[in-house]
C-alpha cells in the first residue's frame, strides 16, 4: 500500500471512528433509557398481578403476569448489556479487531438476539393468559403480533439509513487493511 493509499485509508478511518463513537453513545443513553422503563415496569406489573389474582381468584392471572414480568427482566437485563457493551467501547483496540467489533455491533442479527425472541413469546403468552377470561385472545393475538411487526419493520428501516453505513463502512477498511 502506498502512503497516499495509507493516507485515504487513515483519514476514512478516523471518519468512521468519529461516527461510531457518537452513534455508540447515543444508542447507550437510548439503551439506559429502555432499560430505566422496563425495571419501572417490574414493580407496576408485579402490584397488578396480584391485585388482579385478589380481584379474581383466578390462577391464570399469576400465570400471565409472572410471564409479563419475566418478559420485563428479560429485555431490562438485555439493555442493561447492550448499554455497557455500547457506552465503553474500546476504541484502543488495534485497529482490525476494533473495526470487526464495531461490524457486529451494528449488525441487525446477532446470536443474542434470541433472547428477544424468548422475552416477546412470554410476553405474548402472557397477553393470552391475561385476555383469555374477555374472550379477546384473537384481538390481543393480532395487535401484539401488529405491533412486533411495525416495530420491525420500522427498526429494519431505521438501521438501513442510520446504521448499516457505518456498517458498511467498517466491512470495507477491513477488506481493505486485509487486502481483500
Amino acid at each position: 500500500m502506498n502512503t497516499y493509499n495509507f493516507k485515504i485509508l487513515n483519514a476514512e478511518f478516523d471518519q468512521l471512528v468519529g461516527k461510531l463513537k457518537t452513534e455508540d453513545a447515543s444508542y447507550a443513553t437510548l439503551s439506559r433509557g429502555i432499560q430505566i422503563v422496563y425495571w419501572i415496569l417490574i414493580p407496576f406489573f408485579i402490584f397488578m398481578t396480584i391485585r388482579h389474582y385478589n380481584d379474581s381468584g383466578d390462577f391464570k392471572q399469576i400465570i400471565g403476569g409472572a410471564c409479563m414480568v419475566l418478559s420485563f427482566l428479560i429485555f431490562a437485563l438485555f439493555f442493561g448489556k447492550y448499554y455497557k457493551e455500547y457506552k465503553y467501547v474500546d476504541y484502543s483496540l488495534p485497529t482490525l479487531l476494533m473495526l470487526k467489533k464495531a461490524a457486529y455491533r451494528y449488525k441487525p442479527f446477532q446470536g443474542r438476539t434470541i433472547w428477544i425472541i424468548v422475552a416477546l413469546a412470554l410476553m405474548d403468552f402472557g397477553l393470552f393468559y391475561n385476555n383469555q377470561e374477555e374472550g379477546l385472545v384473537l384481538e390481543t393475538q393480532v395487535m401484539f403480533i401488529g405491533a412486533i411487526l411495525f416495530g420491525l419493520i420500522v427498526g429494519l428501516i431505521l438501521w438501513y439509513f442510520k446504521y448499516k453505513p457505518l456498517r458498511d463502512d467498517a466491512l470495507r477498511l477491513i477488506a481493505e487493511i486485509e487486502g481483500n
